[in-house]
């Protein structure tokens, strides 16, 4: 994939000063290339089985924790915000011993649950999806948010919501743009659209999270994939101090 100009574009003290325009991810674009990366990670879990398909160091963070849990507990229950048609679904799943116990909800627009749902069928009543956090029961061992914060415009009171509602032993924050740089947001470029993204202060985060009575139990960096290639952060039209070079992940507990 080749991609003219800086992906993103700005420093703004809010959200709603980033020039957005276009659909973003509510565009039948994104859509449609999840439902091409969701097909090309079935056939590799198909292809790679007993083991799962786990191309990266972030992407085994999940299936280690629910494994934990599961042999603690004989069973897990895990939420996944923001979680697409089901990206981390198959790693979990194929990394589990004992599969039947395993309970994988995914909170995301109705478009994408709709989806989701016609991508699983009716046969699969592992995976779940819902349009709203309202609609979900139950308490959960682990809540699990992949490079969702930095698109909520106030992600402190969607943690806050979170963790009072659902009340997870765990909450797994993966690709976090976060560092020691001042907070600020900026328009990223994606297929036409701007779209508002939070770079975030990592004191700041941190905090956030633990005012809600969690702390932090692990944290970890790795290089992203940035338009297919993992690599740091292409973000040379900034000055030094907005400048990120990795992103971050948080495991926080009560």
């Amino acid at each position: 994939m080749t991609f003219d100009g800086p992906i993103w574009d700005g420093v703004y003290s809010s959200f709603s000063e980033v020039p957005v325009t276009g659909p973003g991810f509510d565009g039948e674009t994104w859509v449609n290339n999840s439902l091409k990366k969701i097909v090309a990670l079935r056939e590799k879990a198909l292809e790679s089985s007993p083991l799962p398909p786990v191309s990266n160091y972030r992407e085994a963070l999940l299936p280690l924790l629910a494994a934990l849990i599961l042999q603690r507990k004989g069973s897990v229950r895990i939420l996944d915000y923001g979680g697409g048609i089901g990206f981390t679904y198959y790693q979990t799943f194929y990394a589990l011993s004992q599969t039947s116990k395993l309970e994988y909800h995914i909170i995301e627009r109705e478009a994408v649950c709709q989806a989701g749902r016609d991508f699983f069928g009716q046969t699969n009543k592992i995976i779940k999806f819902h349009s709203s956090i309202d609609i979900v029961n139950g308490v959960f061992d682990i809540v699990y948010m992949s490079s969702i914060i930095q698109y909520i415009d106030d992600w402190k009171e969607l943690l806050r919501q979170v963790l009072m509602a659902l009340s997870p032993d765990y909450l797994l924050l993966i690709d976090v743009f976060t560092g020691n740089i001042p907070t600020f947001a900026t328009a990223q470029n994606y297929y036409g659209s701007k779209i508002p993204q939070w770079f975030l202060n990592i004191g700041e985060l941190t905090k956030g999270v633990e005012n809600n009575n969690y702390k932090l139990g692990f944290m970890s960096s790795f290089l992203p994939t940035i338009l297919g290639v993992e690599q740091s952060l292409p973000m040379d039209n900034f000055e030094a101090q907005y400048r990120l070079d990795r992103t971050n992940n948080f495991l926080l507990m009560k």
